[in-house]
């Protein structure tokens, strides 16, 4: 929760705040200092927090400041310490617009009233390779990332395949981006792209098929999932039109994640932006087809400042469609593109999605998300609530998993549906009617669900635990 506080203070990707970071110990420390000069004590979910020095000065801030600063490979001068100072009084400000004394409030806020997870480079969900956006101390990789779906699907492959290109592609633009999209799935590999029209959808519609291929087959899980990267708040995902297409991501075990909290608003600047979280969390970038000053070439050149692969179709040198393509082969910033059919050689060798930590169950998955701040609470009870005790975290995360799977495909979570998605998963395929029942009485009485008259299981949301 520290993690997402602050980074709704910084309102983006700030260096300072991850500078101030990397000299703390950790979030908690670095938000109770920044609140000591604004608030008379801490809010009283930030667990270990000082409160004796309440209220204070920045000394200690600065100090911090400077520490992670020099971490990072560079010295503080008068200079950049005056502008540490002055995005203080940003954060500050920023900070005074959330309820921070309710946690209930504040959790709803953060995760859009539970639609959405937090995970941070804590979790075991959390894509390593965004580290790379430090490499320049004027960059800054996310403190945390906000998604929907299955966030072990940012984990499922050790070298992911961007494909990006123009909202405005034609039909070959679109059927470069379909076919990488596919080939890519079929081999096993995590399709990163952009959520807009025209070549970001075509990519993820083609990772789909490859799931779908396998549907009357072998197990579709087999098959490579798919991310859309937004440069708002995933509850101004769009545009409208790409609405079924992330339900369907999100039906087959793929993930919407941003880097900004809900209620940010997609303004133009953010989308730069976006583009680097793009490129850092791809090992190889293949651009569809671009115009000159497409948005993608923003990202080929992101993911050049990061040594990822990047590879350009090419297209008619009389078609402005092409222009950026054409432009990034010539200059040597990108490898021609030779088959939208076979990528094999863009790619590492084709394989079996993984799951967090290497394991093969599902259920390691579900445990990894139900930790992050969905359900989270500082209060022991509600600690316990959230899947954490020894003895039964593993049903109930199956559970909760199985809870909002029925809520995704819009159908009742009775105890017959909960029963009919334990029954298809290995690892809880032996429950029993009885002790599904047990269970649930159990979690209702640790206040994560509530069974209502109707006999529809329902979540309790972060302020009804409360």
């Amino acid at each position: 929760m520290a993690r997402a506080v602050l980074t709704f203070a910084t309102d983006g990707p700030d260096a300072l705040m991850y500078a101030l970071l990397k000299g703390a110990e950790n979030a908690t420390q670095a938000l109770t200092l920044v609140l000591r000069s604004t608030l008379a004590e801490p809010p009283w979910w930030l667990v270990g927090a000082d409160r004796e020095g309440f209220p204070g000065n920045d000394r200690m801030l600065e100090r911090l400041f400077i520490v992670g600063t020099a971490k990072w490979g560079r010295r503080v001068g008068p200079k950049e310490l005056e502008s540490f100072r002055h995005a203080l009084t940003r954060w500050r400000d920023r900070l005074l617009r959330l309820p921070l004394g309710d946690y209930g409030a504040l959790a709803g806020m953060m995760t859009h009233d539970d639609d959405q997870w937090i995970i941070t480079p804590e979790s075991p969900c959390w894509p390593h390779q965004l580290t790379d956006l430090a490499i320049r101390s004027d960059w800054a990789p996310p403190l945390c990332l906000w998604g929907m779906g299955d966030p072990s699907s940012l984990v499922s492959c050790e070298a992911p395949v961007a494909v990006v290109g123009s909202r405005d592609a034609n039909d070959y633009g679109r059927f470069v981006a379909r076919n990488a999209g596919l080939h890519a799935a079929r081999d096993g590999h995590l399709l990163v792209s952009g959520g807009a029209m025209g070549t970001d959808a075509a990519a993820h519609w083609g990772a789909l098929a490859a799931r779908r291929e396998r549907e009357n087959g072998d197990d579709p899980d087999h098959a490579g999932r798919t991310v859309a990267v937004f440069a708002g708040g995933l509850d101004h995902r769009g545009p409208a039109r790409n609405l079924p297409l992330f339900d369907a991501m999100l039906a087959e075990r793929g993930a919407l994640v941003s880097e900004m909290p809900p209620g940010t608003i997609p303004e133009a600047r953010r989308f730069l932006l976006r583009n680097r979280i793009i490129a850092a969390l791809s090992d190889v970038i293949i651009v569809a087809q671009a115009r000159h000053r497409s948005g993608a070439l923003s990202t080929a050149t992101w993911a050049a400042e990061m040594s990822r692969k990047v590879y350009a179709a090419p297209g008619d040198i009389d078609e402005p469609f092409n222009t950026g393509c054409n432009r990034l082969i010539h200059e040597g910033k990108a490898i021609l593109l030779h088959s939208a059919t076979d990528i094999g050689e863009c790619c590492h060798p084709s394989h079996l999605p993984c799951e967090p930590g290497g394991g093969d169950e599902p259920v390691e998955r579900d445990k990894a998300a139900e930790r992050d701040v969905r359900t989270a609470d500082p209060a022991p009870s509600t600690t316990a609530a959230a899947g954490e005790s020894d003895g039964d975290d593993r049903g109930a995360s199956m559970v909760l998993t199985a809870v909002r799977s029925c809520a995704r495909r819009h159908v009742p979570a009775t105890v017959d549906e909960i029963m009919r998605y334990l029954s298809a998963k290995p690892a809880t395929a032996t429950v029993s009617v009885g002790g599904l029942h047990a269970l649930l009485g159990l979690m209702e009485s640790r206040g994560m669900i509530r069974m209502g008259d109707d006999g529809i299981v329902r979540l309790r949301s972060a302020s009804a635990a409360r």
